[in-house]
């Protein structure tokens, strides 16, 4: 793996690394692609050094997920093929230990002092879900407790004490996210932590881990925070949904969803907070989630919208007209 130092070195911040047979490498850096070099046989040699299960589903399937460490660099891997030729998606993860400073740590530690319940983290691919995720899960490893996490793949590598924490791979250690939840309610877990929900019964299977009393931190695809909301309910069929907004607002502690935004060479975190209040656990029961982003921007315990981070994000930061106007379009506003 020379080769990834070589263009880590080169490129410092680089977020992704495109590796095609035939063809030149790409490396997405401040946003944008750029040639980093011919590709080579670099495909084929990360085809070699997979595990043997992954590199079968790959030989099988034309795709599969894994991840590696390169000394202080955690990486993600894609491997796929297109038109018959390797090909690889290669994203790199910040060191745990060099994570970029957050401005939610209040949130952040009180979210970890949770005990039951429902967390969720949303947001487009490639907007920090997963990193949001690891601080998340550091902060809460700092108590004496069992973690059970079911990723495909693992991104980053929690260490354990005081917390213990068992980390299970999709596709090798479980069948499915939904199967990894069901089956750490037998593995005497204090807090579950589930990559994705993906799908209708990895959603019902971390709902009813909430139900039963375990903190449960999970990541999703959602455009905002109140969104979050009709994205589980309306994964289950019509006749369902009363019991699942009633479930839902029972379980539901808090929900974020952010964004990155870009700027040349900096980048910028947008997050917008949920916090299931009374009042908002009425709304979700009733059905009126387009009411939740009123009682959002009230600012009560944490809560406020995309418009209110970006409108943070200006007073705090000297931005140029345009940028602020890149903000404030990020945001919606």
């Amino acid at each position: 793996m020379d080769w990834l130092a070589s263009v880590l070195a080169a490129h410092p911040r680089a977020t992704d690394i495109h590796i095609t047979e035939g063809a030149a490498l790409l490396v997405r850096e401040d946003g944008a692609l750029q040639e980093a070099g011919p590709a080579g046989d670099r495909a084929a040699a990360l085809e070699a050094g997979l595990p043997p299960e992954k590199r079968e589903q790959f030989l099988r399937t034309g795709a599969c997920d894994s991840a590696f460490s390169l000394g202080g660099v955690r990486c993600r891997l894609h491997l796929y093929r297109a038109c018959g030729r390797r090909a690889a998606a290669v994203r790199l993860l910040p060191s745990l230990d060099g994570l970029p400073p957050d401005g939610d740590w209040d949130w952040i530690e009180d979210t970890a002092a949770l005990t039951d319940g429902l967390v969720l983290v949303a947001g487009p691919a490639g907007s920090g879900k997963s990193t949001a995720l690891a601080r998340l899960v550091l902060a809460v490893s700092r108590r004496p407790c069992h973690i059970v996490t079911i990723e495909d793949p693992p991104e980053y590598l929690f260490p354990s004490g005081p917390a213990l924490v068992h980390q299970r791979e999709v596709g090798i250690d479980t069948a499915t996210f939904a199967s990894g939840v069901k089956e750490a309610l037998r593995e005497d877990p204090d807090v579950l932590v589930v990559g994705e929900l993906r799908d209708s019964e990895t959603m019902a299977a971390a709902l009813a881990a909430a139900e039963t009393g375990r903190l449960v931190l999970a990541t999703l695809h959602s455009g905002n925070a109140a969104g979050i909301v009709g994205r589980i309910v309306h994964a289950f069929p019509a006749e369902k949904e009363r019991e699942i907004r009633a479930l839902l607002a029972s379980v539901l502690r808090t929900a974020a969803a952010q964004r990155l935004c870009r700027l040349g060479s900096r980048t910028f975190l947008l997050r917008e907070i949920l916090t299931n209040l009374p009042a908002v656990a009425h709304l979700i029961r009733e059905g009126k989630d387009e009411q939740i982003p009123s009682y959002m921007e009230m600012g009560r315990q944490h809560m406020r919208t995309m418009k209110q981070a970006a409108s943070r994000l200006l007073w705090k930061e000297t931005l140029s007209a345009d940028e602020k106007e890149t903000i404030r379009r990020l945001a919606g506003g």
